[in-house]
């Protein structure tokens, strides 16, 4: 299941994933990047996770397939979640793909908004 969490800004998309989402919900929740992305020129998440997605996700490579495919159009990527499978694979991800990609600890959500926000540079603002 996955839902929409308010923002307050139009490029800045937040979703909250919890146990299995289908591939139905996940086309959706793609699509919807998509069309800020094609409305906005490029767009800031943030996906909070709780603990490890199961049953029919959609996999780790399909998510990270559609990140390669827009990476230069998501300007940053904050995950948000309780889980060290979930921050390693952030982490790893963040080694192959040319984005600010984050993780921060569930009760750090408010800093990772903050970060998502942010407005500064990219390079000081992740390092």
């Amino acid at each position: 299941m996955y839902r929409r969490l308010g923002s307050g800004d139009d490029d800045v998309l937040g979703f909250e994933v919890e146990g299995t989402i289908s591939q139905e919900s996940f086309e959706e929740l793609l699509g919807e990047v998509r069309r800020a992305i094609d409305r906005f020129g490029g767009v800031r998440l943030l996906v909070r996770v709780h603990g490890w997605p199961a049953g029919e996700t959609p996999t780790l490579g399909e998510r990270l397939r559609f990140a390669k495919e827009h990476f230069h159009q998501i300007e940053r990527y904050a995950v948000v979640g309780d889980s060290r499978v979930v921050e390693y694979l952030t982490t790893l991800a963040d080694a192959f793909v040319d984005m600010d990609l984050r993780f921060f600890e569930s009760d750090e959500e408010d800093q990772a908004w903050a970060w998502v926000r942010d407005r500064g540079t990219s390079q000081e603002a992740s390092a």
